[in-house]
Formats: structure tokens, sequence, C-alpha cells
């Protein structure tokens, strides 16, 4: 079995030429639930100039009425117009870019074919800060939470090229992990048995590929260290990204990524992208279901750039922090792990348990931020739990806490 590569630690700023892009990060201040708007309110050093637009990306949990197959993000870049060839890709001078219809995924150093999204692999080579693939170029995905699914398994599909013979490439699962020499360098690392890497594509057709990424488990290793780095994979932020090797442009036609789900079961995914001119945003959940749901948001600052010789204007830089998980609705309403509610009940969280003071003989219902109940009955002692977001229910009241 081969050993799992370690990773360098990932950059946490866009960079072009000898200097770097700093933006500023959003610091949410306010979040407001009321009639199935969230209303979010952010906060940022305006002293950093280099910034005038944010994105803020919205993301649903989904669950499974049935036995199915999902789709966690699929595209044929329909959407893209371009002059570009399989030998002739376009530039636009951009540094990034967002996969339209698959919110949550980012192109590092985007290329451009009619109909196809390219990466630009001239910077990614050993030796300039890309044995870390983050630091170089590459198409990823959001985090996905695999952790409910009994069958931990990505389905990726594809379409290859590339633009000269000199570029092979492909995609790997990639996987925050704890087991690092240096609780300060705690980050993503790939997981080697999933890299799918080929080296036989065309500058004329595309490859069409299909994989089964299985998550690894503790018991399919007899080696302690492979056993404690698999045991340190955190399955709640498990992510894919397609990448290149070589001088010039690895192309992706198109791409599927789907699970499989048990009754029962949830998975997040990404639901929308939109761009922000100032520092509110309302996302709207009327048309919730208790099968999908949205439960989560993103705000990234962004600098986006008016290209003269192109015309256009390109994405030049985002704060796209890697080791920064996505806002739960209602975790900004919980801070300190307390919630005022009327004046009858106090709802708080603290030490692996749920306390609804004033509710002594009260019907107490509890859900996860999966909509799961965990808790149905009379309310006599505190409620043990394991640590997350839940709804608790205490007669026609609902509250938010968080542990």
């Amino acid at each position: 079995m081969d050993k799992f590569i370690l990773a360098l630690g990932l950059a946490a700023f866009s960079a072009t030429g000898a200097y770097a892009y700093w933006l500023p990060n959003p610091e949410i201040v306010s979040e407001t639930v009321e009639n199935g708007k969230v209303t979010i309110e952010w906060t940022y050093d305006q002293n950093i100039e280099r910034c005038n637009a944010f994105q803020v990306i919205v993301y649903k949990k989904h669950r499974a009425a049935e036995d199915e197959k999902f789709t966690l993000a699929k595209t044929n870049f329909e959407y893209l117009s371009s002059t570009g060839t399989f030998e002739k890709a376009e530039e636009r001078g951009a540094i990034w870019d967002y996969v339209e219809d698959c919110p949550g995924w980012w192109v590092k150093w985007p290329m451009y074919m009619d109909k196809a999204m390219g990466i630009h692999t001239f910077n990614y080579f050993a030796g300039a800060d890309n044995s870390d693939i983050f630091g170089g170029a590459y198409m990823v995905s959001p985090d996905y939470d695999l952790s409910d699914l009994s069958d931990k398994t990505l389905l990726v599909k594809g379409a290859l090229a590339n633009e000269a013979v000199s570029v092979s490439g492909g995609f790997a699962v990639w996987a925050w992990n704890l087991n690092w020499w240096d609780v300060n360098n705690i980050d993503y690392k790939p997981i080697t048995s999933l890299d799918f890497h080929y080296d036989d594509l065309s500058s004329y057709n595309w490859k069409d590929v299909e994989e089964t990424c299985v998550l690894p488990k503790e018991e399919d290793f007899d080696d302690p260290d492979e056993q404690e780095e698999v045991r340190s994979i955190q399955t709640n932020r498990t992510r894919v990204m397609f990448y290149g090797v070589g001088y010039s442009t690895y192309w992706v036609n198109g791409f599927e990524v789907a699970v499989n789900m048990k009754k029962g079961e949830t998975v997040d995914y990404g639901a929308s992208f939109h761009r922000v001119e100032g520092d509110t945003f309302t996302i709207d959940t009327t048309g919730d279901t208790e099968d999908d749901f949205i439960y989560a948001y993103e705000v990234r600052a962004m600098l986006e750039e008016y290209d003269e010789y192109r015309d256009l204007t390109t994405i030049r830089a985002t704060n796209y922090a890697y080791n920064e998980p996505r806002h739960v609705i209602g975790v900004f309403a919980s801070i300190g792990n307390t919630i005022a509610a009327d004046k009858n009940f106090s709802v708080k969280g603290e030490n692996g348990k749920i306390t609804v003071e004033g509710a002594e003989g009260e019907a107490v219902s509890v859900y996860n931020i999966a909509g799961m109940n965990v808790f149905n009955g009379v309310y006599t002692e505190p409620i043990a739990v394991e640590g997350g977001i839940y709804l608790v229910k205490v007669g026609t009241d609902t509250f938010k806490v968080a542990l």
C-alpha cells in the first residue's frame, strides 16, 4: 500500500509575478432569521483597498427520501463561449474563476476553450511552491460532508484533454487531516490511493474517465502510521480537485461528482453563488423542503479588474481560505453557546448536554442540523448530544443552540 503524501501548508493568498494580492477577511457581525429569509451582515478592513466585491456561496443539505445516487456537482461548461481550441487556449488574464453551474467550485489560473475550462499547468511545477498543489493551478470543489453516509464513496466522471503532449493530469480526493507534526500545521492532505493521473491525454480528442473513490478505512491497513493517517481524516471536509502537470493547458470538458445514499442519510452541496457589492445579503430559504434545505453560507472578498487590452473584467484575487469551514445558519445567534428564549425558558448547550431551564415537565424535541430527531419526550434533565447545531422545540417555541 502506498504511503500517504504529506502536503505542505496551504497558501492563504493569491499571487501573480513577484507580488501578492492581500484581501480583507469578512467577519460576520449579524445574522437575522425571519419569515424564511436569512439576512447576514459583515464587516471588513476597508483600509485594504484591493477589494471591490464579495461573493456569497449558499449551501444546502440533501436528505435521501429513498436509496439513491445523488449528484453533488455536474457541468459540461455549456455556458462558456470562447475562440480557444485544443491547441490554442484563450487566456483572459484571470487568476481565478468559478464554475457557474457548480456553486462552490473554483479554478486557479483558468484558461478557456468553447464549452471547456482549462488549467494553466505552467503554474504547477516542482520548486515553485507547487509541490503543494493548492499553491499552483487547479479546479477544486468545496468541502463535502460525507460523515453521515454509510458508503463514503465519491463517484467522479470527467472528459479530459491537453493543449500539448507535454501535459498530463487527472484528479484527486483531498481531506482535512489532523495528523500533522504540529497543531499549527493542520491542513488538507491528498489521499494517494485516490489520486487518478492520466498520461495518455490527447490534443485532439476527449478522454472520458470514470472512477469510484472509496475513502480508506483504518482496518484496511496494518502499518500503525497509516492507520493513524486514516483515523485522522475528517470525512466532513473532503473535496475533489482536478490538476494538470506540464507547461501549457490541461483541459476539462465537463465533470460530475456524485454519492450513493441510503434512505435518511444527508449530504451537503453548493446551491447558489452571488456577487455582492456592499456588506449585506439576504438568503431566501422559503423554497426549502424537509429533504432539501439551506443550512450554511460563505462570504469571501474578491478583486475584479478590467483589462483594457482584452476588453473584459476578470477575477484577479479571492481570499479562498481553505482552513475555514463555512458558516452554519444559527451559529452566529448561538455565540457563547447560549440562546435567550422567551420569559419562561432559557436554552444553553455546554459539556455535551442541552439544558432547558424552566422546562421541567414540558414536552421537548431536539433536532440536529440535518433535521433528524435526536430526542423527543418530557424534559427531566439535561439532554446528552454530540457537538453540533440543534433546534430545540419547547412547547410551541423553537430555539437554536450550538455545542
